[in-house]
């Protein structure tokens, strides 16, 4: 989407992701009903998108001189970096690779589809003009369907830690500090990027939930 007074983006080096390798690989061979498996191809694409969009998501607010809410998202973003990566492994490790991700399926699903879409639409928009328009008529009703999907992740991501702490962190910029509105302005493509793995991922989970249910 087109933004008078877009700052040009600037893309973050892809982190290296060891110990998510490891503990994704690990997960894997216990099977787990109803569990949000990322499958390890998934995993560095979601960690590099999510660090990039949000360093860029930082850098916009700077440029708009509210420094405070650039070092908010600074933060969030670091914990994606390469070096916070290993304490998000481990968390996942210790909390989840053996048990069941409960509150993640169908409703996280529809919640990403729903984004997407959105996201679509929005990136379709070629002045600031009509990106502006399309904020004013849009953007409360995209931003309930991702407090919805993050909720749904909080429901999953139960125990405290990194993991935890990023969607909580995320949920409230969604609410409180128009995070959305600073993610389709400087990277809709990723934003979208993010969305349509989030929402395989989603649908994974719930065939795999009802399969599970039919047995």
């Amino acid at each position: 989407m087109t933004v008078a007074g877009a700052i040009r983006r600037r893309r973050a080096s892809r982190p290296h992701l060891p110990l998510f390798v490891l503990v994704l690989l690990f997960s894997t061979l216990t099977p787990r009903t109803s569990a949000l498996r990322v499958p390890l191809r998934h995993a560095a694409t979601l960690v590099s998108l999510s660090h990039s969009l949000l360093s860029c998501a930082a850098i916009t607010r700077v440029a708009r001189g509210d420094a405070a809410a650039a070092a908010r998202v600074r933060r969030i973003a670091s914990l994606l970096s390469s070096r916070g990566a290993w304490g998000l492994g481990w968390d996942y490790l210790r909390h989840y690779a053996f048990s069941s991700a409960i509150g993640c399926g169908l409703s996280c699903a529809v919640a990403a589809s729903r984004l997407i879409a959105a996201v679509a639409q929005a990136s379709r928009l070629r002045s600031a003009t009509d990106a502006a328009q399309w904020m004013r008529l849009h953007y409360d009703d995209i931003c309930d369907v991702a407090t919805q999907l993050l909720n749904g992740l909080l429901l999953a991501f139960s125990e405290e830690g990194p993991l935890r702490e990023v969607f909580m962190d995320i949920k409230w910029e969604v609410e409180e500090g128009e995070l959305l509105k600073d993610c389709l302005e400087v990277g809709a493509k990723d934003l979208k990027g993010l969305l349509v793995i989030a929402k395989d991922l989603f649908a994974g989970v719930s065939r795999t939930s009802t399969q599970h249910s039919e047995l």
